[in-house]
């Protein structure tokens, strides 16, 4: 039975997707994540490298992966993304542009960029003075190379590698409910954030304020090491109930910061859209799992805010289950799997 695999190797964690046909929907058959040896998704080190690798073909061989039609995710910070407006162009002249448009918009040089472009919006000809919407996509062509050959090292089969906001987005495309909402991708390194405006990707947004640092919050406040802190931030997280609140005190002004980035890209978009206002917050990525945060984040922005679930898009096949705190982990390898069963 054909399948295709997700993996979205990020700082933390490695986590594996694999999706079927199964009767007449997809379903996932198989979901793993396994603990990142040397926390980097591109090892400077030929010995991290190593370990990586091997880490991967264990993964592959324990559950029993198939080892073809692999699609993997790219981390938003190796990849710059834009949403440009321009004068609307057929395919063809499109085409053409391209390349002087990511020049304006794309800071990686010309003859080290691997890039992409899909078209958001195209209006109907009758509308001759409304713009076109494009969605620019670029990356160093070192990075492609290096993911390739990282995976060709694990003998793993890569058919597409594509970012981690366009995975997203794809979850969200399958979403019934048509509510501006904001994505956020609470990860270890990063904190990446996508609107979703009447259906179409409308606004791309990064910050530094992850898991890793609420992490290091903790371990200076309350004298922890690196595991001690990261095991604490975990259980107890924001919940001012949980060990005397002494967590929950030592992450909140570190908290604060990433709550403040919301703040403006919510701001930002509302700005460049007419006024639009974000009604829905979602949470995905493994920090999404803080103890108290959903909580927390709506006290703090009037808004709904919820945990990503991509079983509620692609659904687990039956027998199968998954921690409740892991479920918003597997929302980029969910959805990479997906794609590549359309």
């Amino acid at each position: 039975m054909k399948s295709a695999i997700g993996v979205d190797l990020g700082t933390y964690a490695i986590k594996c997707a694999e999706v079927q046909h199964i009767g007449s929907s997809l379903q996932v058959v198989k979901a793993v994540s396994m603990p990142n040896p040397v926390g980097t998704v591109i090892p400077a080190q030929q010995k991290d490298r190593d370990a990586l690798i091997s880490t991967l073909k264990q993964v592959f061989k324990e559950y029993k992966f198939p080892s073809q039609n692999i699609r993997i995710g790219l981390p938003e910070s190796l990849v710059s993304t834009k949403i440009i407006s321009i004068p609307s162009l057929s395919d063809a002249e499109l085409a053409s542009a391209i390349g002087w448009q990511a020049e304006q918009y794309i800071p990686i040089p010309a003859e080290d960029l691997q890039l992409e472009y899909q078209v958001l919006y195209r209006p109907p000809k009758q509308h001759v003075s409304e713009l076109m919407r494009v969605l620019l996509l670029g990356t160093s062509k070192k990075t492609v190379a290096a993911f390739s050959s990282m995976y060709a090292d694990a003998q793993l089969e890569v058919t597409s590698m594509e970012t981690q906001m366009l995975a997203l987005y794809r979850l969200m495309s399958m979403d019934t409910v048509n509510t501006t909402t904001l994505v956020v991708l609470f990860g270890a390194s990063s904190m990446d954030m996508l609107t979703v405006h009447n259906k179409e990707l409308a606004f791309v947004y990064s910050s530094p304020n992850a898991g890793t640092v609420l992490s290091r919050a903790v371990e200076r406040t309350l004298g922890l090491d690196a595991a001690q802190s990261e095991s604490y931030k975990r259980t107890y997280g924001l919940d001012p109930a949980q060990l005397e609140g002494k967590v929950a005190q030592a992450l909140a002004p570190v908290f604060q910061a990433s709550l403040v980035e919301i703040q403006k890209a919510m701001q930002y978009f509302a700005g460049s859209h007419q006024g639009a206002v974000i009604k829905r917050i979602m949470f995905a990525g493994g920090s999404a799992s803080l103890s108290n945060l959903i909580p927390t984040v709506a006290q703090a922005i009037p808004a709904e805010v919820t945990l990503l679930n991509p079983f509620a898009y692609v659904p687990l096949a039956q027998g199968m289950k998954i921690a409740e705190l892991d479920i918003p982990s597997y929302s980029i390898a969910v959805s990479l799997a997906a794609g590549g069963m359309s």
